[in-house]
């Protein structure tokens, strides 16, 4: 990652980036990158979904070779998933962010981002596929996000996803243990406290990240440490949303707290 920072700390250094030399949005007649990027943000506020992927599609053609620009589509893409109620229109727009992060991969396989935007991308497809398709994306997400570390140990999203991979196959049913078997050619090797280990990590390099928290929570609780999930669901809580991942993974841990009466 550029300049040692997290995932999330890039993005957003990114979009301040983008809203500094965008000037006047309404000037049709720029199409550059950054000039797109801030269309489509106004139309995403006006909650018209049709012209931001236009105006997503025009920056992309116009940034088809550069990956950390591509990388900065593919977040905007995903950031719309987490805000459209449609499960057809989610799959949809999850599917241009997936093609986006690929291409950024081929104009860069050494970029960490790049790699890490896949692996965010299978992640979230996870939720819109049957158990067979879940499984196989959960070994490319793990696998991506593996390449993403090894390029830059700093990447902050992949660790978090590391430990979405091991808690989720800790936690897996016993009814489902069958499928796990087939899809990995065994039960491979996952825990509750590696799950705690990544999540923790991942913490250490973004502190300040609901998500990261709310996963530590979540294995916590698994982990039969009730208390300390607890105090991870007050951080979450106590923190500032940095996206709609971040209000989501809020809204849980709220509602965790209620359930708890605390």
């Amino acid at each position: 990652m550029d300049g040692g920072k997290s995932f999330a700390r890039w993005w957003h250094g990114l979009v301040l980036w983008v809203i500094v030399l965008a000037g006047s949005p309404d000037q049709a007649s720029d199409y550059s990158f950054s000039n797109l990027l801030a269309q489509a943000a106004l139309a995403e506020h006006r909650a018209d979904l049709p012209t931001a992927l236009k105006l997503y599609g025009k920056a992309w053609q116009v940034e088809s070779n550069h990956a950390a620009a591509l990388c900065v589509l593919a977040r905007r893409y995903c950031d719309l998933v987490q805000l459209k109620d449609s499960v057809a229109v989610q799959k949809d727009v999850l599917a241009l962010a997936l093609d986006c992060s690929w291409q950024a991969v081929k104009a860069d396989s050494n970029n960490a981002t790049a790699h890490a935007c896949v692996a965010v991308c299978y992640a979230k497809s996870c939720a819109f596929a049957d158990l067979k398709t879940k499984l196989a994306y959960s070994r490319l997400f793990k696998l991506e996000a593996e390449k993403a570390i090894a390029l830059d140990p700093r990447q902050d999203i992949a660790y978090y996803l590391l430990g979405r991979w091991n808690y989720a196959l800790a936690n897996v049913g016993l009814l489902s243990r069958a499928y796990v078997r087939v899809a990995y050619g065994g039960l491979p090797k996952a825990s509750n406290q590696d799950a705690i280990a990544n999540f923790n990590h991942a913490i250490e390099l973004a502190p300040d990240r609901i998500i990261h928290h709310a996963g530590l929570a979540l294995a916590y609780e698994a982990a039969g440490e009730r208390q300390l999930a607890i105090a991870e669901w007050k951080q979450c809580r106590a923190l500032k949303p940095s996206g709609p991942e971040d209000r989501q993974a809020q809204r849980d841990a709220a509602n965790k707290l209620s359930a708890s009466g605390r």
